[in-house]
This record gives structure tokens, sequence and C-alpha cells, in this order.
């Protein structure tokens, strides 16, 4: 999009942008004195995909979370997913409203021209929300029984994983877990707008908004919180740990689309 249509799309959706980030807010702010039981909506759920999955049985208890005490196991609100829940949504939100709806071409003039744009954005907002819930029990789910059986099954293997104590790798699962599933949701959310490039271009683009927003989240917002002042190393080890997960899941990417550029400049020089 070049700077022309930037401005022009801005200009035609700042009132759904500022009642996007109204949300946001909103969000932000449940989540900061949210417990169990104002997070069961998220947690049961996620429980229940977890035990089909796994065949584990989860039972909610006030205060504690979705617990299962055989193997000392609790879904709590820092592991209901709602951050990810977040950035699902402002990624769907954001990067795809400029392309729902569209300004009547006779402008104020047409009343129900105008209402139809407008009702068709606010379905995008609300389908979002939805999306974003219903994806988010469902990655989050996945996330946790990685969570439950893939150290076990490293610690049986020979690889050199000394650095990856139990805490980083918890981490480090969760990292690519979400990032992984945040790129997939965004190339799925592209095709339904219509866009089936499958250059290495158009597929290396479609990495940037799911980067920008997961990078915002966990690492822009508490930096300028001044999370590495109050945590320090362990604000920094986070941090590696998320360009590390990152980079992985990006490699592939960046090579494809090296070895293309190498090769179209290789073709065009004979």
């Amino acid at each position: 999009m070049n700077s022309d249509k930037l401005k022009k799309a801005i200009r035609h959706n700042s009132v759904f942008y500022m009642l996007g980030l109204l949300v946001l807010v909103s969000m932000k702010l449940f989540y900061s004195g949210a417990g169990c039981d104002q997070l069961k909506w998220l947690l049961a759920p996620t429980a229940k995909w977890v035990e089909v999955l796994s065949g584990l049985s989860f039972y909610y208890e006030p205060g504690a979370g979705c617990v299962n005490h055989g193997l000392r196991i609790s879904i709590a609100p820092s592991c209901s997913g709602f951050r990810f829940m977040t950035i699902v949504f402002a990624m769907l939100y954001f990067s795809f409203l400029h392309r729902t709806g569209r300004p009547d071409r006779n402008g104020a003039k047409s009343f129900f021209g105008n209402l139809k744009n407008y009702l068709q954005k606010g379905c995008w907002l609300l389908t979002s929300l939805l999306l974003s819930c219903v994806l988010t029990v469902l990655v989050n789910g996945l996330r946790i029984i990685a969570a439950l059986y893939l150290p076990d099954f490293l610690g049986r293997t020979d690889l050199p994983l000394a650095f990856l104590t139990p805490d980083r790798l918890h981490t480090l699962i969760g990292i690519l877990v979400y990032f992984m599933a945040l790129l997939a949701i965004y190339r799925l959310a592209a095709y339904f707008f219509g866009d089936k490039a499958l250059s290495p271009v158009s597929a290396l683009a479609k990495c940037l908004p799911p980067l920008f927003w997961y990078f915002f989240f966990t690492l822009g917002i508490p930096f300028l919180g001044r999370a590495y002042e109050r945590k320090g190393t362990e604000f920094a080890e986070y941090a590696l740990l998320i360009l590390f997960g990152c980079g992985i899941l990006l490699l592939p990417h960046l090579l494809t689309f090296s070895v293309k550029k190498f090769a179209k400049t290789q073709s065009s020089r004979h």
C-alpha cells in the first residue's frame, strides 16, 4: 500500500481504529485485575480441549484454575493465553480493517451505502474478537500439550540442550507455538481477503505483521513499562528467547527469499 492509499485508509477508518484501540485497552485493564473466576470462560474450554488431546482430566477449583492433582498440573490465569488472544485480535482487526467494506462512491450522499460500510466494519470487529477467543483455546491447548510431553521427549534424546532449563524450555515452547500460530492465522486471513500470491516476496511480507504485533505485545509494551529495570536479567533472557524462537521460524522464509533473489540476479546477468 503506497502512502496516498495508506493516508486514505486511515482517514476512512479512523473511528474504527480508535474503537479497536479502546477494545485493546479494555482487554488490558480487564486482564490486569482478572483472577480464575473472571477467566473461567477461557480456562474451562482450554482444559476441555487439553482433555480431548491428552486424555487427562481437569477439575475447576476456585482460586486455582483447572487442576489435575495426579500430575500436579494447573491451568491458571497465567496459562490462559489471554495475551495471545489480545495479539490475535490486534493482528486480525488492524491488519484487515481497511479491506472490510468500502466507502460509497456517492460519499455522504448515500446514507445506506455508508451504513453498509460501517456495519461491515463493525462485524469485522466482532468477528476478530470471536476468532481470537476460539483460536486462543485451540492454540493454547496445543501449547499446553507440547509443554507437558516435549520436555520428557527431549530428555530421552542425546541433543545438547543443557542450556535449556525447564523454565527456559517452557518459555521457548510457548514462543514457538504462539508465533507459528500467528504466522498461520495471518496467512489464512490474507488468503480469505484475496491474497493468493505464492512468491517468496509475498511469503516474507506476510511474516511482518505477525512479527510486529508479537514483538509489540511481548517486548514493546513491557519495555515501555520499564520491565528491563524491574526484572533486568530475566527480561533480557526472555527477549533473547523470543528473538531465537522467532528467528528459527523465520529462517526458512529468509533463506527461500535469498535463494530466489540470488537465482533471479544470476539469470538476469545471463
